[in-house]
């Protein structure tokens, strides 16, 4: 609220319209000393009245804290940080912390000048997800300063406090599952190389071909994309050059739930039924897999939990300081639909 001569009005006009001092109404508001019930419903009617918003800035210079966290996502569009994003937020709002949201859409420039931007704005702590050349920009730049950062879905380096999904072990049951239903040549649609994600999942992909001893064929996993629409043009490509192959794959695995959607559409348009002519399978489970037909095959992460889990390890490192750099994994689940040719009971069920 402004004045009538057009300023804000401040905390001196509070004390003096409620008749008590500056420092009174600083210990109402801050809970920093005992104020009797009936000069701080005073104090509170007149902030009410005058719509006094106390100075945070100014508070938070004071107390070398903004409460606030600096949230960067690779790709916003992804449904999987949507709702990481959200059980952050939660998580923030309920330890009266505020949360700013950029995306660096997976481009390691952009990225390390929306860090730049936050630290100007003195936010307390980042929560980022990386993109595959952070480590030589974003990296280094944290490498300089004394600000506690927690990395979500990729790791950064060997180094810093890390929450996500255990990779590695749910693509191998992926892939033995389809195994299972007596695919030997299966195509893996990989994404960006050189990030964690990617490289533990493609191992994920091999040990589960050198178990059951089928040869692992490089020519059969496709990357360099991990969204939609680049995932559509390059799969259809190379999914039409297999095709016309005596030994093409009969099922196709897709490393997130953005890949898929581009390899559902390349199929769809080369004429290739899903699971009658080739079985697809995903890394991420969203609402919309089980309104396919047939029913998307997928990996499901507890994204709620992760994103919980990077804030409240964030703020405790805001509030206590660092300590050993913790690695936190969740357990994902194995959601069998139809989309694999599997027979089933019931529309889709967990293993």
């Amino acid at each position: 609220m402004q004045k009538s001569n057009g300023s804000k009005v401040t905390i001196g006009d509070v004390a003096r319209i409620a008749n008590v001092s500056k420092s009174t109404v600083s210990h109402v508001l801050n809970d920093t000393k005992h104020v009797s019930d009936r000069t701080k419903d005073k104090i509170l009617k007149v902030i009410e009245e005058t719509g006094y918003t106390p100075n945070l800035v100014a508070k938070a210079l004071k107390k070398s804290e903004t409460r606030t966290i600096g949230l960067v996502i690779s790709d916003i569009q992804n449904q999987y940080f949507i709702d990481v994003i959200k059980a952050i937020s939660d998580a923030c709002i309920l330890n009266n912390y505020t949360v700013f949201l950029a995306d660096s859409n997976d481009d390691p420039k952009r990225e390390l000048e929306i860090v730049q931007s936050f630290c100007e704005r003195c936010v307390d702590g980042f929560i980022l997800s990386p993109t595959a050349e952070s480590e030589k920009y974003v990296g280094k730049y944290f490498e300089e300063k004394d600000i506690p950062v927690v990395y979500i879905d990729r790791m950064l380096g060997g180094n810093g406090d890390w929450v996500g999904s255990e990779n590695e072990k749910s693509m191998e049951k992926l892939t033995d599952h389809l195994i299972s239903l007596g695919h030997r040549r299966i195509a893996f649609v990989a994404g960006l190389r050189n990030i964690s994600t990617t490289e533990e999942r493609i191992r994920g992909y091999q040990n589960s071909l050198a178990k059951y001893g089928i040869p692992y064929d490089g020519s059969l996993v496709i990357e360099g994309e991990s969204r939609t629409v680049p995932t559509e043009i390059r799969t259809k490509d190379i999914v039409r050059k297999m095709a016309r192959q005596a030994d093409r794959p009969t099922a196709i695995i897709a490393a997130n739930n953005l890949m898929v959607l581009g390899v559902m559409k390349a199929l769809d348009s080369l004429g290739i039924k899903v699971p009658e002519d080739m079985a697809v399978a995903a890394f991420d489970d969203c609402e919309w897999a089980a309104l396919f037909h047939p029913g998307l095959t997928t990996v499901a992460q507890p994204c709620r939990e992760i994103g919980q889990k990077a804030a409240e390890l964030l703020i405790d490192r805001i509030q206590h300081g660092a300590g050993a750099p913790q690695k936190i994994y969740f357990q994902t689940k194995l959601i069998i639909r139809e989309s694999c040719g599997a027979k089933l009971d019931n529309s889709s069920r967990t293993d």
